[in-house]
């Protein structure tokens, strides 16, 4: 009998914690509604010929005080829609992705340097985009990333996120 409530209260509190995850569209505004985020919005950046991501909008808050919400978000999302990753004890960048309507998905960049600038990035791409993130090389340097994209036909498209100062 105590096996089954055991049982039975793990599964209440997995569902529980399911239901709990946050959409990224939610972390977004989250993360740019803090004070001091200064927002901006692009219309669409190309990751290789014919992929982009659209609507894209970025926050970037010019110093280190949010770093503890940025960390904070990332673990809240959950790591089966993360696409990419990378930290090395000074910076940080990974994406996330979930579906959305009519077969595109949503997708949001998180990317921080320690005691320095962080960004969130928030915009919608198609099935080639997350591949092509998926499968990007990831390069950070001072205060950007660089995404190298699968070359295709012998061409490599780089994506560069600089954050601003």
């Amino acid at each position: 009998m105590k096996k089954l409530f055991l049982t039975l209260l793990a599964i209440v509190a997995t569902s529980l914690a399911g239901m709990a995850q946050i959409s990224l569209e939610d972390a977004y505004t989250q993360l740019v509604n803090l004070p001091g985020m200064s927002e901006q919005k692009v219309e669409s950046v190309q990751l290789s010929p014919g992929v982009s991501i659209s609507n894209l909008q970025s926050a970037t808050c010019n110093s280190g005080k949010y770093a503890q919400q940025f960390i904070y978000m990332y673990e809240s999302l959950p790591v089966v829609n993360q696409l990419i990753g990378a930290n090395n004890d000074r910076e940080m960048a990974c994406a996330f992705t979930e579906p959305s309507d009519n077969g595109t998905y949503n997708v949001l960049f998180l990317i921080g340097e320690k005691g320095g600038p962080y960004v969130a990035a928030y915009g919608q791409t198609s099935i080639e985009g997350l591949e092509a993130i998926r499968n990007c090389e990831v390069n950070m340097d001072g205060n950007s990333i660089e995404m190298a994209v699968t070359p295709t036909v012998d061409v490599v498209e780089l994506v560069t996120m600089e954050i601003v100062e």
